[in-house]
């Protein structure tokens, strides 16, 4: 049973900070990050993207703050962006792309269009032009 207290929880009030709707997506992604010596590589596979980001279950999920580089392919389109960790746990692992072009940006919203997947269920009372 949910009990509603008073004020927003921490999700609903993460609701309503999101720019972008997120969708559905299951793709293999490959996780690049720095190391001391070079680089590491985490594979994994998305869970859903948006046009600030997507999230993914991990093998070894980086820690936050730390800025990757991501490689993904949808459609027979593939994907490269830098990002940034925003959240990471052993479920799931967020991230936002940092600078990305306005060419990538169409990318990824035409491949959204394209492959018609099905939007992340917000919020009941949350607008969708909030999240």
């Amino acid at each position: 049973m949910h009990v509603q207290t008073s004020g927003n929880t921490a999700a609903e009030q993460h609701s309503h900070e999101r720019r972008y709707l997120r969708y559905f997506m299951s793709a293999p992604v490959n996780v690049r990050r720095p190391f001391r010596s070079g680089s590491r590589l985490t594979r994994g596979l998305t869970l859903e993207i948006s046009l600030g980001g997507l999230s993914a279950v991990l093998c070894g999920p980086p820690p936050v703050g730390e800025r990757v580089s991501l490689r993904w392919k949808v459609l027979d389109i593939a994907f490269e962006a830098r990002a940034i960790v925003r959240h990471s746990n052993s479920a799931r692992t967020g991230f936002e792309f940092i600078n990305l072009s306005r060419a990538s940006s169409r990318r990824i919203e035409s491949c959204i269009q394209r492959s018609l997947l099905c939007p992340w269920p917000r919020e009941s009372g949350i607008p969708a032009a909030t999240q």
